[in-house]
């Protein structure tokens, strides 16, 4: 552990040495390129000519090894480094003034005689310092009249291989025409992608570090690497660049840069998982890369021959990638990057048939197949980048409607829990609204999402409560009209409260506001009637009537269900929608909608009788009774806590204990047994002048029997009832 901060340091510095030492690479290659494109010393230059096009391949006469022997252009011979050919005929005999000749080397040395005089050159000492294996390039020898029926020959050095490409015949400059039509899509689609790189380069630099824009900016500089590359390449360079012997220079060092960015780029797209293996890969290919540029700086080898060492590294890297995503695929984290892998995948396969036609194709444009894979990749990482958009949009959307889920729900649970008669209410009510607009769906066009709206709305229609005084909320009689009134508020306040806060979903503040208007007019805040009350206002003024039908109150049980059925049947057309009350009583016609209570009390998940419902019932009873009750705020106040602790899955156990005596002293030492054996989480309330309710927290049956005994032992005859 001592030396995990020396290693976290070695990591960020071989970090910054792969960074910068890439991006200053690519200044310097750019640098070069800038020259090589405008720089206006052409001496010994591969002459361009004047403009053609014909053919002149066949009855050529090779000479080579001593042997004579006819040959038609393009072909291959089997020749080795150093190897002499030479290839020789007779010129057409009606050639005219400007006319010329265009032969492309495969990096020879080519001279050129017509009636055996020097007409052209280009071999390693044309210009002073170039490499000895020479930039392919087209020859342009130029012709005239008197040139016709005359010899011609072409003598080629070979360094590479035995490669002879044709020859073209062409009037002036004609014959690069044929050049442009065959290159010039190339050209155009690596300008495109280069353009495309730097952009996807800049957007990710100011946009910033995330994921996805890292992932953009890291493709965007291997773009920017392999379309220079392309276009260093490229048959069209004599015509780009005005000194294109230089574009060698770039050509190789882009290449080989190709496999630290490749690694950059799939490093980001695996979100790091790997970024150790990557970063050892990348150093150990800028390393040879270094060392390579020294070698052939001091003339000891040449850039080309060390070419294949690069190939080498490029090739494991792109085995280090494979062995990453099946690394991935095994531990189920391929998903999450599968669209821009597949891309990824698709240009590893075009880079490996570039790579393969190198070594073993006779005549190639070299670079197509990475330039097709290339797009691929850009194709799938926009794809994937749109996707990853898409999906964290909908991410922070979840999010956002859950995070508002749960504020409803904690809401709900707060109303509820304030008040006596409403154990679990809003729940219920949301519940049965929910199965209402599900039957309802077809008929009146409702989606999934409006249905989990209205389970919502349910859940908040009456929130107003927060602002109607306990006093008035909780009484144990009848209203008196002024607070009735004052209850009625209930809506309003609601709407108000909401209103405040925005409107968090569709339908919300309309559900609040007018869940107790009726059909005919007669409700409130606003006496609307009809189908001028919004739907959502209309379905829970079923859902929230049915529900106080089958809940206690305290002047009535709930009522039966032959009873409930014809309340709601009778109120059809003047309390409720008609049309939706026969939708609703159909539902508990056929059992698909049930009361959630039991014996017109709450009910938890498992469907027991919740221990805050049974001590309201009993603290309502008594207060009807005239019992005299010491705190029934305080009781209420328990009960408010029970519920909480009840919806977050930890109820508490709920006893009543008393003694059957008015003797102070005896009292004095049952209320001290009770102190002496309860815990700072338990709570003790104190009910009648002879009783306490006492709530144990986390406790086994065991644990709660050990806490009686112990207090009869100390009392004596103590009467406990589980509530």
């Amino acid at each position: 552990m001592m030396n995990r901060p020396g290693k976290e340091w070695i990591g960020n510095v071989a970090n910054e040495v792969v960074r910068l030492g890439t991006f200053f690479t690519l200044a310097i290659m750019v640098m070069i390129m800038c020259i090589a494109v405008f720089d206006k010393r052409t001496d010994g230059e591969a002459p361009i000519g004047s403009f053609t096009s014909k053919d002149l391949n066949s009855d050529w006469v090779m000479m080579m090894d001593g042997e004579r022997s006819e040959i038609t252009l393009p072909a291959t011979v089997d020749a080795q480094r150093g190897d002499e050919i030479i290839l020789s005929r007779e010129l057409p005999g009606n050639l005219s003034n400007g006319m010329s000749l265009m032969v492309r080397t495969a990096m020879q040395d080519v001279t050129v005689y017509v009636d055996g005089r020097l007409r052209a050159s280009y071999t390693s000492n044309s210009v002073k310092g170039l490499s000895y294996f020479l930039p392919s390039a087209y020859v342009v020898t130029t012709l005239n009249k008197t040139d016709s029926g005359k010899s011609i020959s072409i003598h080629l050095t070979v360094k590479n291989k035995g490669i002879i490409n044709g020859v073209i015949l062409s009037y002036g400059n004609n014959g690069w025409f044929r050049v442009l039509k065959g290159s010039l899509p190339l050209v155009i689609i690596a300008l495109f992608i280069l353009v495309c790189g730097v952009v996807m380069a800049i957007a990710a630099k100011a946009v910033g570090n995330q994921y996805g824009t890292e992932v953009a900016g890291r493709l965007g500089m291997l773009i920017i690497d392999i379309s220079l590359w392309l276009i260093s390449e490229s048959y069209l360079r004599q015509l780009i660049f005005n000194r294109p012997t230089l574009s060698q220079y770039f050509a190789y060092i882009t290449i080989e840069l190709v496999a630290p960015l490749a690694c950059m780029y799939f490093d980001a797209v695996q979100h790091k998982v790997y970024h150790r293996r990557y970063l050892v890969a990348e150093l150990i290919v800028f390393i040879q890369m270094v060392v390579c540029v020294l070698l052939d700086a001091a003339d000891v080898l040449k850039l080309f021959q060390t070419l294949p060492i690069n190939h080498l590294l490029t090739g494991l890297c792109a085995i280090l990638v494979f062995v990453n995503i099946i690394t991935d695929i095994r531990k189920k984290r391929f998903g999450s990057y599968r669209i821009s892998m597949i891309g990824g995948i698709f240009f590893l396969a075009t880079s490996l048939m570039d790579l393969v036609g190198f070594y073993r194709t006779v005549v190639q444009v070299f670079g197509t197949f990475m330039c097709i894979g290339l797009i691929g990749l850009m194709i799938a990482t926009v794809i994937q980048t749109l996707y990853d958009t898409v999906n964290d949009y909908r991410a922070r959307e979840r999010n956002k409607t859950a995070m508002t889920v749960n504020t409803i729900e904690t809401i709900a649970g707060a109303i509820d829990a304030r008040d006596e008669y409403t154990g679990g209410h809003s729940e219920r009510v949301g519940m049965y609204a929910g199965r209402l607009a599900r039957e309802m769906a077809a008929d009146y066009d409702l989606s999934e999402e409006d249905i989990l709206r209205i389970h919502y709305i349910g859940l908040v229609h009456d929130i107003g409560k927060i602002g109607v005084a306990d006093s008035v909320l909780n009484k144990s009689g009848k209203l008196t009209d002024e607070e009735f009134s004052l209850m009625r508020r209930h809506t309003e306040i609601g709407y108000e409260i909401m209103t405040s806060l925005g409107k968090v979903t569709e339908g919300l503040l309309d559900g609040i506001r007018y869940h107790h208007e009726r059909f005919d007019g007669g409700g409130y805040p606003d006496g609307l009637a009809g189908t001028d009350i919004p739907l959502v206002a209309r379905i829970l003024a079923l859902a929230d009537s049915y529900d106080a039908m089958t809940s206690n109150r305290v002047y009535r049980k709930r009522l039966t269900d032959e009873e409930v059925r014809n309340e709601l049947n009778r109120c059809s057309g003047t309390q409720f929608d008609p049309a939706l009350t026969e939708i609703f009583v159909r539902l508990i016609d056929k059992g698909e909608l049930r009361a959630n209570t039991e014996d017109g009390m709450a009910v938890d998940k498992e469907g027991r009788t919740m221990s805050s419902a049974k001590l309201e019932s009993r603290l309502s009873y008594d207060l009807l009774e005239k019992v005299k009750i010491i705190h029934a705020s305080h009781i209420r106040m328990l009960c408010y806590l029970l519920k909480l602790m009840e919806k977050k899955g930890n109820p508490y156990t709920v006893l009543m204990l008393s003694v059957d005596t008015e003797d102070k002293s005896s009292i004095m030492k049952f209320e001290k047994a009770i102190k002496e054996h309860i815990n700072p989480h338990d709570v003790n309330v104190k009910y009648t002048a002879c009783s306490n309710v006492v709530a144990l927290y986390e406790r086994t049956p065991e644990d709660t029997q050990k806490f009686i005994d112990a207090v009869k032992e100390t009392c004596g005859d103590v009467i406990t009832e589980t509530i």
